[in-house]
């Protein structure tokens, strides 16, 4: 139910990353109680799952809660960090 149509604002809140980990990480990510709102709870949810299987974040959760378009290419990175770890 997430609606991705960039790489910097679709991004913004978290939910993006938490849809993306809980494909792979089911167990991390309680996909069904996060709020768009809580954005530094999403933050650190999908940070944390992805990092407990060693992929390393590039982003800082404090930059992404204050922003609302983050850097595309930072966002474009990671996704691409977290697509080599799982399809590759």
């Amino acid at each position: 139910n997430i609606d991705i149509t960039n790489f910097s604002s679709s991004w913004n809140d978290g939910l993006a990353f938490c849809a993306l980990l809980h494909t792979y990480l089911p167990a991390h990510i309680p996909y069904q109680e996060l709020n768009s709102q809580d954005k530094r709870r999403n933050f650190t949810l999908a940070f944390q799952a992805a990092e407990s299987v060693g992929i390393k974040s590039t982003l800082d959760i404090n930059e992404m809660v204050r922003t609302e378009r983050p850097d595309w290419q930072n966002v474009m990175l990671y996704v691409t960090a977290i697509y080599k770890y799982f399809e590759t």
